[in-house]
């Protein structure tokens, strides 16, 4: 069917028994989601009942959609007018998700045939640019880890581990605990993940599989280690490269396990004795080895299935890649 507007637009409405040279005016609004949106054209290119799908560029509030924190549903309106002559409108209630959820695929039937990845959009919940970076970051070079954070600077993949030691030990510090919560309502069709932002991951000290591997790679990405998100059936965890540029499946690093040790915070290290330093140490680096062999594990038992691209369940989300791609980082808010 021929597209007029935007064509990857998500709402549009489509015309029947329409005429070569119509003009044709659509507007779309939804009272305080998105501004006045409107497309105004000749028709040109028709199917051969006549019908055509207009889509206009919708100018959506950014500000207020990412306040949105709970399910609701929203009315939206289409007026439209042919040649001057204006068409009863047509309102469709939908639902508004939270920003917190994200979508991992839309099926199209039943059979999940016919289905639609979305899985990408977990990067845009990777947020590099978000203030409390920087504070994990003087917070793992205070823990005497590492003296600086170099990314691939000298090219050495021992060098690479010991910077994402001092960001896990750094956040084992401000006591991020697993918590499964993942719940969203279900759907029939959009099938859906809850993903906290950084600050709510940091603030509640809690974390599920994805907020935790989303934690991680907002840092990582910061000091220049390119990173991943790992979706397999059920699960989600972190990898990165340890070589830039390489052809190589990245390492795999379990970030549920960032809750197994109680050590103690930055500002109160101080306190401790030289030998209580020492076994907190021990004991983060003991969970970070197990980590990454339980993470490089699973990497590499579903090698055939990331490197794939028939099983929506699998899926290897490069950062870089999506940033590339135009998939920027959700902008940090205050606003519950």
């Amino acid at each position: 069917m021929p597209i007029y507007g935007d064509e990857n637009g998500w709402l549009g409405i489509e015309l029947e028994g329409l005429k070569k040279d119509a003009e044709v005016n659509v507007e779309i609004t939804a009272d305080g989601f998105m501004k006045p949106s409107k497309w105004h054209g000749t028709i040109t290119r028709l199917n051969q009942d006549g019908s055509a799908l207009i889509k206009p560029k919708v100018m959506w509030d950014f500000e207020t959609l990412i306040r949105v924190r709970q399910q609701r549903p929203i009315n939206v309106i289409f007026s439209t007018s042919i040649d001057g002559k204006e068409l009863p409108d047509v309102t469709e209630t939908y639902t508004l998700r939270s920003i917190n959820d994200c979508p991992l695929f839309v099926k199209w039937d039943k059979a999940g045939k016919d289905a639609t990845d979305l899985s990408f959009l977990f990067a845009a919940y990777v947020n590099e640019n978000h203030p409390q970076v920087q504070e994990i970051l003087k917070e793992a070079l205070a823990c005497g880890a590492v003296k600086q954070f170099t990314g691939y600077q000298f090219k050495k993949p021992d060098e690479v581990i010991r910077q994402v030691f001092a960001v896990w030990n750094a956040l084992q510090r401000r006591g991020i605990k697993y918590s499964d919560v993942t719940t969203t309502p279900p759907g029939d069709k959009v099938f859906n993940q809850s993903v906290r932002f950084m600050h709510e991951s940091i603030n509640n000290h809690q974390a599920n599989c994805v907020d935790g591997s989303v934690l991680m790679a907002s840092v990582l990405e910061k000091i220049g280690i390119h990173s991943y998100l790992v979706l397999v059936p059920g699960h989600c965890f972190l990898a990165f490269d340890v070589v830039e540029n390489s052809a190589a499946l990245p390492t795999g690093l379990e970030t549920t396990m960032l809750g197994h040790n109680e050590i103690t915070e930055v500002t109160k290290m101080e306190l401790l004795t030289m030998g209580e330093q020492t076994k907190e140490f021990e004991a983060s680096i003991k969970t970070f080895s197990k980590a990454l062999d339980v993470g490089c594990a699973k990497i590499q038992s579903c090698a055939r299935n990331l490197q794939g691209k028939g099983d929506l369940s699998f899926s290897l989300i490069s950062i870089e890649d999506s940033r590339a791609e135009g998939i920027m980082p959700i902008p940090f808010t205050t606003d519950k």
